[in-house]
């Protein structure tokens, strides 16, 4: 890659990408040069290893000016901002926020009070080296994060590097924007994989698919990994030496399925990756696939341990589900779409409320653009009157101010954190619930105002507890807004995601009085993904509401 890098640089050749990102004149990758932003901003300053970074100048597509110190690619030190008012802000700056004239001590960014920040910062991103369709380039990605090595049909494929914003790095094989095969992954020192992927899950070493039948942990009354006379291997719960509970099996085929089971068999929520790229998610019952849609009355009596729904509160709650793994233009994610699955899985329950078909959506992926997130929230939204809940849950990537749906390409399509809260804004709805499993979504604030019990009885109180609460809006997000929110290959889900699951279904419920509220939520939540992070992430609870709002309700 250093060859490469070098000998482009004394051909002095212009590099392009599909997002218009490209190099005016000059050297852009190590030295001075002009660069134009897909934006149609332009930089003028030093770069190194193609990235700006050192003393430059940025003209904004509406004007503004910034002039000064940059660090990877943010402004990041001294420097002075020019707003097309005349009003000039200098100081300090730090990962593109201003932060006035101190950086010391418990500072903190200023730009919202000083009114100079767009909704996202911008950021330099785009194919800065090489050919980064079907080659060998440099990307660089709108969170911050870089990755160096071979193209095929767009995605990353082949052998390279990818540098992550909050600092790990995996150096290996890939195949559509996964690991896949031999590579390493840094997650620190102490936190390093050496071995074989697929489909971005670790698998283990080279010695360790030689070996058959129980390889690790406890594969009768546990967590283990099971590896099977053709090759397949499972690895999740078990429960009298069968796959049941939570679970990944990667099939010799190619295919690989994650999610519910039991005797070994699909079972609840899960999703089938097929080798052919098909993709197959939603509920299971004994191996046999029941659909995307809520289940009919006969399927939910079988998910309900055989008990029939038939309460019907005149309170409603209507909820989008919102779930991005594939991305084109960012890293792609594992376990988002899964995690989507289960709140779907978890809303259409006794212990969710159990909504039906018409007040619950589902968009994965292709179907989760920016255009028909905002559209069903809009048609949704509209169906709640003054007694009702709506509800958004996305689960995917985030900037600063936004949330990045499926056809985000890179500077286009942000889906803004100010676009949501004007929908919530607009519905009439009593209370108004946003969780978020996405980076940086604490930038989003400021809106307005298993057991034996019948299932019926269950949702009654759950509905019922309502009718004690004042009304109010309430958000629950995984990550501050300057952090990253985390994945877990180990838990199989998005950290954030799954101690919300376990949360809601029972274990937040610390007064045991079988309702789980917002602030009983938070609490659970806050504390074991600060421990389960080492403190690296921190969830938030934001807004005007009451901590007593119910957010699911516990069958004992």
């Amino acid at each position: 890659m250093k060859f490469l890098k070098y000998s482009l640089v004394l051909l002095a050749v212009l590099w392009f990408n599909d997002l218009a990102a490209q190099c005016l004149s000059g050297d852009c990758v190590n030295g001075r040069g002009k660069f134009q932003y897909p934006s149609g901003a332009v930089y003028y300053g030093e770069f190194v290893d193609g990235e700006i970074h050192g003393v430059g100048k940025l003209v904004y597509s509406d004007g503004r000016e910034y002039i000064g110190e940059w660090v990877h690619r943010y402004q990041e030190g001294k420097g002075k901002m020019t707003m097309t008012d005349g009003r000039v802000f200098k100081g300090y700056w730090k990962q593109g926020e201003f932060y006035g004239e101190d950086l010391s001590g418990e500072a903190i960014a200023i730009n919202k009070e000083a009114k100079i920040e767009q909704q996202t910062p911008e950021v330099q991103t785009g194919c800065i080296v090489g050919d980064c369709q079907t080659g060998e380039g440099t990307m660089l990605f709108a969170d911050g994060s870089k990755y160096e090595g071979n193209f095929a049909d767009g995605k990353i494929n082949g052998y390279g590097t990818y540098y992550y914003a909050n600092g790990s790095k995996y150096l290996g094989d890939w195949k559509d924007g996964y690991y896949n095969g031999e590579g390493t992954k840094y997650n620190g020192p102490k936190d390093v994989r050496v071995g074989l992927w697929q489909n971005g899950e670790y698998l283990g070493t080279k010695e360790d698919q030689s070996k058959k039948g129980c390889i690790s942990g406890d594969c009768e009354n546990g967590e283990g990994t099971y590896v099977y006379a053709d090759g397949s291997k499972y690895i999740g719960s078990f429960k009298d030496g069968a796959a049941e509970g939570d679970g990944i099996c990667y099939y010799s085929t190619g295919n690989k399925y994650t999610g519910g089971w039991k005797k070994n068999t699909f079972n609840g929520t899960g999703t089938m990756y097929f080798a052919n790229g098909e993709v197959t998610g939603g509920i299971w019952d004994s191996g046999n696939y029941l659909g995307a849609a809520p289940p009919s009355a006969r399927e939910l009596e079988k998910l309900t341990t055989k008990t029939k729904v038939a309460f019907d509160p005149t309170m409603k709650i209507y909820a989008i589900i919102v779930g991005v793994a594939k991305y084109n233009h960012m890293p792609v994610l594992n376990y988002t779409d899964d995690d989507a699955y289960r709140m779907y899985a978890h809303l259409m329950s006794p212990q969710g409320g159990a909504l039906s078909k018409d007040q619950l959506t589902i968009l994965i992926d292709e179907n989760a653009t920016k255009k028909k997130i905002l559209q069903n929230m809009k048609e949704m939204f509209e169906k709640a009157d003054s007694n009702d809940m709506v509800m958004l849950y996305f689960s995917g990537h985030g900037l600063k101010g936004a949330f990045l749906p499926f056809d985000f390409d890179g500077f286009n399509n942000k889906l803004f954190h100010e676009e949501v809260k004007t929908v919530f804004n607009d519905s009439p709805a009593k209370f108004k619930l946003c969780i978020a499993d996405a980076c940086h979504s604490g930038s989003l604030n400021g809106l307005a105002a298993r057991g034996v019990t019948n299932a019926s009885t269950v949702i009654a109180n759950y509905y019922k507890a309502f009718d004690q609460v004042q009304s109010g809006t309430a958000l629950l997000l995984s990550s501050k807004a300057e952090e990253t929110s985390l994945e877990s290959s180990g838990l199989r889900q998005g950290i954030f995601s799954h101690f919300l699951m376990r949360g809601l279904e029972g274990e937040a419920d610390i007064d045991e009085n079988t309702i789980v509220t917002i602030q009983e939520l938070y609490n659970y939540i806050h504390k074991n993904v600060r421990a389960y992070t080492g403190n690296w992430q921190t969830p938030i609870l934001d807004g005007s509401f009451d901590g007593r709002m119910p957010v699911g309700v516990v069958r004992k």
